[in-house]
């Protein structure tokens, strides 16, 4: 959502979530200080971004409205995508 880290890979524009989970790790855990074993010369300094509680990620998810599945013309994508969010498929859960 808006406070992830992904990025987009160089060649494939493929999006990626790699390298984004040491912040989620305590602010003194030596992982974060860590340049050589993973992002090479970063060192992890953002916070874990909130937690949402169920009924919060509920409202985000009803804000995109009824989404119509199966095969039809085009691809189908949520509202914003691109600019707010990059989900394609709405949980079934």
């Amino acid at each position: 959502m808006e406070n992830n880290k992904a990025f987009t890979l160089t060649n494939g524009g493929k999006a990626s979530f790699f390298y984004c989970h040491r912040r989620f790790l305590p602010p003194n855990h030596r992982y974060k200080k860590n340049r050589k074993d993973f992002f090479v010369g970063r060192v992890e300094k953002d916070v874990t971004p909130p937690r949402l509680s169920g009924e919060e990620l509920f409202d985000v998810v009803l804000e995109y409205g009824d989404i119509v599945f199966g095969l039809q013309s085009g691809k189908q994508k949520f509202s914003g995508f691109g600019s707010t969010h990059n989900w394609v498929k709405r949980s079934i859960f």
